[in-house]
């Protein structure tokens, strides 16, 4: 945007330098179009630069933020892998827990029953 902005002052400013020098210099009307016509061209070289190099820092400016997009995707999907492979590392702890917790009430329940027999 702000390039953009450079760019219509710049031409503002080239339209104001061409319409100074035809009304302040005096010259014959043969030499003052001659003058404008090389001034013109020159002008139009000088916008047709400026306006390539507004497109070729347009074309950066994408590149650089598909780059940046490319690279915010890649590491999202690494967080959402790394956390899925910690929910199911957690996951699993707990279950052995579970299992583990089970397994040891088990017992102490067999053990109960075998006391109450045996008494």
């Amino acid at each position: 945007m702000l390039n953009i902005i450079h760019f219509a002052w710049f031409s503002a400013g080239v339209g104001v330098g061409i319409a100074a020098t035809v009304l302040l210099v005096p010259e014959a009307g043969t030499q003052s179009r001659g003058r404008i016509r090389g001034a013109a061209h020159r002008a139009g070289g000088v916008l047709r630069g400026s306006a390539s190099n507004l497109g070729d820092a347009a074309r950066d400016v994408q590149n650089e933020r598909s780059h940046a997009i490319s690279a915010l995707k890649v590491k999202a999907k690494e967080k959402i892998d790394n956390a899925a492979e910690a929910t199911k590392k957690a996951m699993d702890q707990t279950a052995y827990k579970a299992k583990n917790l089970t397994h040891r009430a088990g017992k102490t329940i067999t053990e109960g029953g075998k006391r109450l027999q045996n008494a």
